[in-house]
């Protein structure tokens, strides 16, 4: 089955995805002009729900056109396997190639959208799973599993997926008895990545940062999100987090996968996208987003989401 740009995008409305191909900005809602009318994969995507609140991708393609992705999903746990292939993973300031064998799991917020480069000319399969809050909540009351789901896990954990459970991953499109059967194997399979997805307290321990000090952090976090258009200084944020400007610029880069400027201008711009959306003009949504300079605004609003803030406007 050939899958073309407007396939991808009717997809990406669902699930909060933006698209770009080539030299094009993201697209937009009202920007089919941009989009290319060739192929830009061959294969095919099976989407299934194992249980409320867990959506699994598996996607068996060739890809034909490069082509990027920008998630803008919140989820509390998303899981990408790569089972074939590869892709590049841009978290936070955090980016990766992920080949075959290669996953990672990651908490994707507001301030933490996942973008996805896919090259062209390779054979791609990847297995993705997003469970929401209802559905870690659920898994959160069993007391064995509660802790692995804990607010203070890392927002991006890179793993290399067991070769035992390969196998048992390339069964999701085999054909079962029933479909109870089939909705079982779906379940065990995706209870495989959640037992090798989520990182262990250890894991979390050795960042070296103390429930207290995760405490203070989180204030400053709060602080900079909630007003955002103030001017934050370095020592003040120091003084509230009762750190030395190294210490808070090294632990909160740390445990919140972005340094503190970077989680600013990334709040800032997702209030101006918010703003864009809602009708305000170019120049409100820079100042209302803390921008003095619309220029500037313009320019990191192109870097961050690929398109101007007047198209979106």
């Amino acid at each position: 089955m050939q899958i073309y740009a407007e396939d991808l995008k009717k997809f990406g409305a669902r699930h909060g995805i933006l698209y770009r191909f080539g030299d094009n900005d993201f697209l937009g809602e009202n920007q089919a002009s941009q989009m290319p009318s060739r192929p830009i994969l061959s294969g095919h995507v099976l989407e299934e729900t194992p249980r409320p609140g867990w959506l699994m991708t598996f996607s068996d393609v060739d890809v034909l056109e490069p082509y990027d992705s920008c998630s803008r999903l919140v989820a509390p746990l998303f899981i990408c396997i790569v089972l074939k292939g590869s892709i590049d993973v841009c978290i936070g300031s955090r980016r990766h190639r992920l080949n075959a064998g290669n996953a990672m799991s990651a908490r994707l917020a507001e301030q933490l959208p996942l973008q996805v480069h896919q090259a062209a000319g390779q054979r791609l399969i990847t297995l993705n799973l997003a469970l929401e809050g209802d559905a870690i909540e659920a898994l959160s009351q069993q007391p064995a599993i509660g802790p692995l789901l804990a607010a203070d896990r890392p927002h991006l954990h890179l793993w290399t997926l067991p070769g035992y459970v390969t196998p048992m991953l390339e069964q999701v499109t085999a054909p079962q008895p029933s479909a109870g059967q089939h909705c079982l194997l779906l379940e065990a399979i995706c209870l495989q990545l959640l037992s090798h997805g989520l990182p262990h307290r250890d894991y979390i321990r050795c960042s070296g940062i103390s429930p207290g000090e995760r405490e203070r952090l989180e204030r400053v976090r709060r602080r900079l999100h909630n007003a955002p258009t103030e001017s934050h200084t370095l020592a003040d944020l120091a003084l509230q987090a009762s750190m030395s400007q190294t210490s808070l610029r090294t632990k909160f880069q740390r445990c919140f996968g972005l340094s503190l400027f970077d989680y600013l201008r990334e709040r800032r711009l997702q209030l101006a996208y918010q703003l864009l959306q809602q009708g305000y003009s170019v120049q409100q949504a820079a100042h209302l987003g803390g921008y003095n300079h619309a220029t500037n605004f313009s320019t990191a609003f192109r870097r961050r989401f690929g398109m101007s803030p007047s198209a979106l406007a």
